[in-house]
């Protein structure tokens, strides 16, 4: 996740703005027609035209099984149809990577990638509904075989910097979103201690373990101790997501 300092490098105070109003959504989401809502704050923010956001069922191999629970916002539903019954999960680039390299995924990148017969039919087939430009984000939910799977038509991102952090600033938290929909109702708050709160609350801004300790006080090996307490509290596998849901939860504040 960008941190604010990243996002205030290359956002403008408008961007800053909006992103907090957005992210203060995120967090009233509990019905499909909020997170409807929600999504159309992000086509404000974020050049994006169309999206698809579903929840995925992850094989054991990483591999998405099928999608439920979908919300399209001006996506093209005769691609969906033919999207299920070609099995173009089995195919699609962007599905049997998403959960392996838990990153944004641009399909200009992957195209340029995967040039098998089998992919270049797939890549022709989705150009016939314009899906040609665009991007992927997702991540499992907690203790689930389920993950997020957003499907966003819209400007390449790989040249606008702007883009990119604005997106990986508010992807945890539209993550977080979806999740809370999909399972119906609000996590409990755990319990972490002072110092999990004040480290997380620096991690919060890009910084390092050193860098932590240094202001704390403490040790590197202590702050590393305290951060992984944290996220085993919080149910999360790296100080990414650990912020991002401490966020999300009220336990660390935005200043």
């Amino acid at each position: 996740m960008s941190t604010a300092t990243q996002l205030a490098r290359h956002a403008s105070k408008r961007d800053l703005v909006a992103a907090l109003d957005l992210i203060d959504a995120a967090l009233q989401v509990g019905t499909e027609a909020q997170f409807g809502g929600l999504m159309r704050l992000v086509f404000d923010v974020l050049p994006i035209q169309r999206a698809d956001v579903c929840v995925a069922e992850i094989g054991t191999d990483n591999a998405i099984v099928r999608a439920n629970h979908r919300v399209s916002i001006d996506y093209p539903q005769q691609w969906i149809g033919v999207y299920r019954r070609r099995g173009y999960q089995r195919i699609d680039p962007v599905a049997r990577r998403l959960f392996v390299e838990h990153r944004p995924i641009i399909w200009s990148q992957l195209r340029s990638q995967h040039q098998t017969p089998v992919e270049k039919e797939f890549y022709g087939t989705a150009a016939e509904f314009g899906l040609t430009d665009g991007f992927a984000f997702g991540a499992r939910f907690d203790n689930s075989s389920a993950g997020s799977f957003f499907s966003c038509v819209g400007e390449d991102l790989a040249s606008n910097k702007r883009h990119r952090v604005l997106l990986d600033f508010l992807v945890p938290h539209l993550h977080v979103a979806l999740s809370r929909m999909h399972m119906g109702h609000q996590r409990d708050k755990p319990k972490l201690t002072p110092r999990e709160l004040e480290v997380l609350t620096w991690a919060k801004y890009g910084k390092t373990n050193w860098e932590i300790s240094s202001v704390l006080g403490v040790t590197s090996r202590a702050v590393k101790f305290h951060l992984e307490n944290a996220m085993r509290k919080l149910n999360v596998v790296n100080r990414t997501q650990a912020t991002a849901v401490a966020l999300s939860l009220g336990l660390i504040k935005w200043s």
